[in-house]
């Protein structure tokens, strides 16, 4: 998807230019088309010129995106777009991203408990599976005094991660080795984040302080564990160096080896002057000279 600013504007041949080194065929022309067949609705200037946003852009993409590696007909796109609720999940499910963007949560939903009857017009996903993910203690279930039962906001990250991965027949008890984990890095976090934070008096800077802090520890430690979990899966599917690479290598590092153990014979312009060897006619003329 475009990485353009939220708030500018294209014209309609910066959107051209801008999408070109992926869409070669496109001209202002084609873009026109497609707004007289209403696919697209870019703003109007009063003085009638377009101006196309972000979500212009993202949505074009889509468009072009489709056409050229699913050759759809331009109604059947459409309805595609008429009926996606999200442009950026339509574009990750057709293969633009490789990503699912996840939404972020307003601070008044995450520091909130929501009754577990609300989840599946929140999140869309099933109450039996909210319950799957507490009883393998992915997240907390809290009961209310009136016997209610109560989901954090503040899980409804994990909660979305989780339904993604369902869709890999990865259930919520095959995710408990990562709350093993969890709570194993955490104790190490905390020790780490309490001396890096030091003595802040005010909390909007402790706050923000923190949040810097442990995003960064926590890139860190997810590239540690990226890249094991990488080497382990990738060695277990024999995608590996073989043994005939293996021999290869050494060849090479031997030679290498054998050649840096050759005494260097220096050259006679590495030499200092007085200590190059004379030729004999050079000789005879400084003779003859004296």
């Amino acid at each position: 998807m475009s990485s353009l600013a939220e708030r500018n504007y294209l014209s309609i041949g910066q959107v051209v230019n801008f999408l070109r080194g992926a869409y070669p065929d496109l001209s202002n022309s084609k873009i026109r088309f497609l707004e007289d067949e209403g696919l697209i609705t870019p703003h109007r200037t009063p003085k009638g010129y377009r101006q196309y946003s972000k979500e212009d852009v993202d949505r074009l993409e889509v468009i072009l995106h489709l056409q050229k590696t699913r050759y759809m007909p331009l109604n059947v796109i459409k309805q595609k777009l008429d009926n996606a609720t999200d442009l950026s999940t339509l574009a990750f499910e057709v293969g633009l991203l490789s990503d699912l963007p996840m939404k972020a949560e307003p601070k008044e939903t995450k520091q909130k408990l929501h009754p577990i009857e609300d989840i599946p017009d929140l999140l869309g996903v099933e109450i039996s599976f909210i319950r799957a993910l507490a009883d393998n203690d992915l997240i907390r279930i809290v009961r209310s005094p009136q016997n209610r039962d109560l989901v954090d906001g503040r899980d409804f990250e994990i909660i979305r991660l989780c339904s993604e991965l369902n869709r890999f027949h990865i259930e919520p008890r095959n995710l408990r080795q990562y709350v093993s984990a969890a709570n194993r890095e955490s104790a190490m976090f905390e020790q780490v984040l309490i001396g890096m934070l030091g003595m802040d008096s005010s909390d909007d800077e402790r706050d923000a302080k923190l949040e810097r802090a442990f995003n960064k520890l926590h890139d860190l430690t997810d590239g540690v564990r990226t890249a094991l979990l990488k080497n382990r899966v990738f060695e277990s599917l024999n995608a590996v160096v073989d043994d005939a690479d293996l021999d290869t290598i050494d060849d090479e590092i031997n030679r290498a080896e054998k050649a840096q153990l050759k005494p260097h014979r220096p050259t006679q312009e590495s030499l200092p002057v007085e200590s190059r060897p004379v030729s004999s006619s050079k000789a005879a003329s400084r003779k003859r000279i004296r």
